[in-house]
C-alpha cells in the first residue's frame, strides 16, 4: 500500500498535480511506438497517460527529454528510459495571458504568476513561463535570465536571444538588486534583520530541500538577505527581503532559520492543513522590485504590485489594505 500522501492545497492539487515516475532499462532496441508502448506498461494503475506525458517531453532517454515534434526513429538496446507522467493534467492558470512590464533593450519582464515555473521541468516542456510568453510573443528565442520558485510571483525578466544576453550576465555579476516581499508565521522578533550563512542540499528522499550552516559544508554557497518588518498583524508579518547573493529557496531558508518561516511554505514550515494559521495555497512570496543594471550603466527599474492572496493575508488579520510604499526606491 501507498504511503499516504501530504496534504496539499487545492490551488496545489489543480496547477501542480503530482507526478508518477517510472524507470526501466530498455533490453533491447526498440521502435518508438514499442518504446511507448513499455512506457504505457509501466504506468498500469495509475491515472498517468503516456501520451500526454510524450506530448509534455516527459518522456527520457539516458537522461534526454523526447521531444514530441520531432523524436528518435528508435532507441538503443541498453538505454534507460524514465517517464515523469501528471496523474492529471495540470489546469490552465486564470491569470494568462501574461501582463507584460517591460519590452524593450532586448529583454522582456513580466508578472509572473505563481504554480508557473520558470522554465521547462523534467515533467513538462509546454507547462511554463517561458513557453507561454514564447507562445503569447510569437518569439522562440527569449530565455529566462534567471530564476523565482514555482509558487512564487512577480518581476520575471526574459532575454531576447543575443540582444538581451546583458541581462543574464548582469544577474551572474551581482549587477541586479532585488526586493522581495513575503507574508511570515510567526512574525519576526524584530524590525530589522539579517540572516546570513552557507546553503546546501539537505538530505531528504522524497523532496528536493536545502539547509542553513553556521559554517562551509561540502557542496555549500554562501548566502546573505536582510529583512524589514512593515506591517504586523494577529501572529504574522509583511516583510520586505533583500537577498544579497541569489541562492536557490534563499529567503524561504532563511526566513525559517529566523523562525518566521512563510506562511503556506510546507517545505520549511509547518505542513499543510487548511485550518492551520500558518497555510494558505501557495508560498506567499512574491518579486515586487528588480532593478538591473545595463551595459551603459543606467538602470533598468521593474515592479509589480502584491497578487491580492498576498495583500489578503494581511488584511484578513487586521493589517492595513495598503501595499508599502516602501517598496519604491
Amino acid at each position: 500500500m501507498e504511503a499516504l500522501r501530504a496534504a496539499r492545497s487545492a490551488a496545489a492539487e489543480r496547477f501542480d498535480p503530482p507526478l508518477v515516475v517510472r524507470r526501466f532499462v530498455i533490453p533491447g532496441e526498440l521502435a518508438l511506438v514499442d518504446l511507448l508502448a513499455e512506457a504505457a506498461r509501466q504506468l498500469e494503475g495509475t491515472s498517468a497517460s503516456v501520451e500526454r506525458a510524450f506530448w509534455h517531453g516527459g518522456v527520457h532517454v539516458n537522461g534526454h527529454p523526447l521531444a514530441s515534434d520531432a523524436p528518435p526513429a528508435s532507441v538503443a538496446a541498453g538505454a534507460w528510459a524514465v517517464v515523469y507522467a501528471f496523474e492529471r493534467e495540470p489546469e490552465p492558470l486564470p491569470q494568462l495571458p501574461l501582463r507584460v512590464l517591460h519590452d524593450g533593450d532586448g529583454v522582456v519582464a513580466v508578472d509572473k504568476p505563481p504554480w508557473l515555473p520558470m522554465q521547462r521541468t523534467r515533467a513538462s516542456a509546454r507547462f511554463s513561463l517561458e513557453a507561454a510568453l514564447r507562445a503569447q510573443l510569437g518569439d522562440k528565442s527569449l530565455v529566462a535570465a534567471h530564476r523565482l520558485d514555482r509558487q512564487t510571483s512577480g518581476v520575471a525578466v526574459f532575454a531576447r536571444g543575443a540582444s538581451g544576453a546583458w541581462a543574464s550576465r548582469a544577474f551572474a555579476l551581482r549587477r541586479a538588486w532585488k526586493r522581495y516581499l513575503a507574508v511570515v508565521a510567526p512574525p519576526l522578533d524584530r524590525d530589522e534583520l539579517s540572516v546570513e550563512g552557507w546553503i546546501a542540499r539537505a538530505p531528504d528522499p522524497a523532496r528536493f530541500r536545502f539547509a542553513l550552516h553556521a559554517h562551509e559544508v561540502d557542496g555549500a554557497r554562501y548566502s546573505a538577505t536582510r529583512f524589514r518588518v512593515l506591517a504586523r498583524a494577529a501572529g504574522r508579518a509583511l516583510v520586505e527581503a533583500q537577498p544579497e547573493s541569489g541562492r536557490t529557496h534563499q529567503i524561504r531558508v532563511h526566513l525559517a532559520a529566523a523562525g518566521a518561516p512563510v506562511v503556506g511554505d510546507d517545505l520549511y514550515g509547518a505542513p499543510y492543513t487548511p485550518a492551520a494559521a500558518a497555510s494558505a495555497e501557495r508560498v506567499l512570496l512574491h518579486a515586487a522590485r528588480l532593478e538591473v543594471e545595463r551595459l551603459d550603466g543606467s538602470i533598468l527599474c521593474l515592479e509589480a504590485d502584491a497578487p491580492d492572496d498576498l495583500a489578503a493575508a494581511l488584511r484578513a488579520r487586521g493589517a492595513p489594505p495598503r501595499r508599502p510604499e516602501s517598496l519604491r526606491a
